[in-house]
């Protein structure tokens, strides 16, 4: 059954769209947006490990949730009293956010941001799903990646966030509402799902090769606050899992 309008606030501009909703989509729809979610992160995982490049295609739909990871970096930075000097985004699963700190507590939350942004993210989109606000999903997206542009300096990751964020302006301007409930639903499951590789893989890494010459997010925040990788790992992945279980029940259409 196609999404109709269910209601539009008053006026027009910011508010209007924020306020518009949308009929849910059908139980397919969300599901189908789930595994493609999954089969991502597996991929993305897959990759990591220096799997075969058959997996790569698959991979560059997680741009988005690197992008939000960098974000994250980004905004902690400038909240605790820091800076951005530009936000690089080198693949579709690999970037690089160079800040500055006031302090060690301001590295701290900085860094921990970019694991724990895009799963946040995604909550807050299922949220906004669950009362039908998928117009609201897009332009918030739309937002996020002109925020990032500010801070951008290279031509890919130029190039990565003006389609991710001209997809969901063209979609939330002239979309059909099905196709507006598809963009936004498959936003929020990649954001939950996009760091489910990426804390797998710093498992494996040290694993395969050890604690020592790790240079991710975990290493950083180890040698800032003097507390193991392994915590900071295990807080992220807690993080994740919670962030899942509240919005797989904002994310399944009512009965």
């Amino acid at each position: 059954m196609p999404a109709t309008v269910l209601a539009t606030a008053d006026g027009g501009g910011v508010f209007g769209v924020l306020n518009r909703q949308i009929a849910p989509p059908g139980v397919g729809l969300v599901l189908a947006a789930g595994v493609f979610a999954a089969a991502v992160s597996a991929a993305t995982f897959a990759l990591m490990l220096a799997g075969p490049a058959r997996w790569r295609p698959l991979t560059r739909a997680n741009a988005l949730g690197t992008v939000f990871h960098e974000g994250g970096h980004a905004l902690l930075s400038i909240v605790t009293g820091g800076g951005v000097f530009r936000i690089e985004v080198t693949s579709a699963d690999t970037g690089l956010t160079r800040t500055w700190y006031t302090s060690r507590w301001s590295r701290v939350p900085t860094l921990f941001a970019g694991y724990a942004m895009p799963p946040l993210a995604g909550l807050g989109a299922a949220a906004l799903l669950h009362r039908g606000l998928a117009p609201a999903v897009l332009a918030l997206a739309v937002l996020a990646m002109a925020l990032v542009l500010l801070v951008t300096r290279d031509l890919l990751t130029f190039g990565i966030v003006v389609a991710l964020g001209a997809a969901a302006f063209a979609t939330l301007q002239w979309g059909p509402g099905w196709l507006q409930n598809t963009l936004a639903y498959l936003e929020a499951w990649l954001l939950l799902t996009s760091e489910l590789g990426g804390v797998a893989a710093l498992v494996a890494n040290r694993i395969r090769t050890g604690y020592h010459g790790q240079t991710d997010d975990a290493a950083g925040l180890a040698e800032a606050s003097g507390i193991p990788a392994f915590a900071w790992i295990a807080g992220w992945t807690a993080l994740i899992g919670w962030t899942a279980w509240t919005a797989v029940p904002l994310l399944w259409p009512a009965a």
